[in-house]
């Protein structure tokens, strides 16, 4: 029998998407195929069902975690900072609850910009992230530093200072000198948004480099994107995006606000005692930050095969911060570059690397709850269970349960990869062996 339930939310989480079933996948991700009868949810909205595969109640489990909450995507600090394929906040909340108890330690090797941490620390685990990306450790930390009543305060005053100076300048049409490293921005920016921004960013700058001063940093790169000529938020073929002055500088202000109002939510839920997440930048194919079997659950979306490069994504505000980038495009994982058949092993050796780590950090018993998605590797579909469940057989991880579900598919070299065939998104749980 098919088994039903109400319709699940959309995901908020832009990441891969899934593959028909095509049955149980070969080799060593058998234990996460579905088991006849095969277990299906209703999905309403992005089209297709949620596959259960496994043991039934984890299975059971890592479905629910896949019915997202869209309240919880600005719930807390989530809704500051944009970063793309960031986990949702239904599925790292869900986690941390089902898979750890208070005062246990939580590791996300690609933690990006911290969704996994905020949860961990609203829940009372220790938690410790790292990543490759300057920019993403430092919007973990901004989301993850409380700062207290007079922090939050002073991040609001100064913002709104910033902004009241700064939208009087672009106003007078008083335009700041253009540094040598921005004169390529004017292809990214009008120019009056351009001065303005400059503007915004010299005020921000002369402020202490403090943790209220780091905040400031982050809300200025979180309007970045909002304000360029193209990207995400251009208008469409035809249309004209139109910016007034003074814009920008009252977004700061309120972007400042929302942090603030997030922070002050983080720390009203968060039990007292629980120390701060540590932030770190590094490798997950080393986490010397761990130690061998301290963590009791490792919760992460690892790189999908081809379907991001983070460094080229995030170029803007790799500029706009001057972080260093050179090291991350030489580190980061699943980045579509590379000659035919470099790719894959460099993806097949670093994929062994960090499950590796992640088993080696592991306590005996201890669970790994992965996002992954269905990727290319040198043109070719690339399953992720399959994959994973590969590489973590001879490292003592043990496949318990899946979840599966359907992703549609918007970029066009990926559609012609994949033709009739959708893409799938799966959460994966694994267990340390005894």
């Amino acid at each position: 029998m098919t088994e039903r339930s109400k319709p699940s939310k959309p995901s908020g989480k832009r990441h891969a998407e899934p593959e028909r079933d095509r049955g149980a996948p070969r080799g060593a991700s058998s234990a996460l195929a579905p088991r006849e009868p095969r277990q299906r949810r209703a999905f309403s909205t992005l089209g297709g069902p949620i596959e259960l595969g496994g043991e039934g109640a984890s299975a059971r489990t890592l479905g629910k975690l896949l019915d997202v909450d869209a309240g919880l995507a600005r719930a807390l600090t989530h809704g500051f900072h944009s970063y793309a394929g960031r986990m949702h906040p239904t599925i790292a909340r869900g986690g941390v609850a089902a898979f750890s108890a208070r005062g246990d330690l939580v590791v996300d090797p690609f933690c990006g910009s911290g969704t996994v941490l905020v949860e961990a620390m609203a829940a009372g685990r220790r938690a410790l992230g790292v990543d490759a990306s300057p920019l993403g450790v430092a919007i973990a930390r901004a989301r993850t530093t409380l700062l207290g009543a007079d922090g939050r305060a002073r991040l609001e005053r100064e913002a709104a200072a910033i902004a009241e100076e700064s939208g009087e300048r672009a106003r007078k049409r008083r335009r700041p000198e253009l540094p040598a490293w921005a004169r390529g921005e004017l292809a990214r920016f009008h120019a009056h948004v351009l001065f303005e921004l400059l503007g915004l960013r010299q005020l921000v700058l002369a402020t202490p480099d403090d943790d209220v001063g780091h905040a400031l940093r982050l809300c200025l790169s979180s309007l970045l994107v909002k304000f360029m000529k193209a990207g995400p938020e251009a208008p469409r073929d035809g249309e004209t995006k139109r910016i007034a002055r003074g814009v920008p500088s009252r977004m700061l202000a309120d972007r400042a606000a929302e942090l603030a109002r997030g922070l002050a939510a983080l720390e009203a839920r968060t039990p007292e005692g629980t120390e701060a997440p540590r932030v770190l930048l590094g490798d997950a194919r080393k986490l010397d930050a761990v130690g061998t079997g301290a963590a009791t659950l490792v919760l992460s979306s690892p790189p999908y095969a081809g379907t991001y490069d983070y460094a080229e994504l995030h170029d803007v505000r790799f500029t706009w911060l001057d972080l260093p980038r050179a090291r991350f495009r030489e580190t980061q994982l699943g980045a579509r570059t590379g000659a035919a058949g470099a790719f894959a092993r460099a993806w097949r050796e670093a994929q062994q690397r960090w499950i590796g780590e992640i088993a080696r950090a592991l306590r005996p018993g201890g669970h790994a709850l992965l996002v992954v998605g269905d990727g290319i590797v040198d043109g070719r579909v690339e399953d992720a269970p399959e994959g994973v469940a590969s590489a973590a057989a001879p490292r003592g991880l043990e496949p318990v349960a899946r979840a599966s579900q359907g992703r549609a598919i918007h970029d066009a070299r990926v559609r012609a990869v994949y033709g009739e065939r959708p893409r799938r998104e799966h959460l994966l749980l694994l267990r340390k062996a005894c």
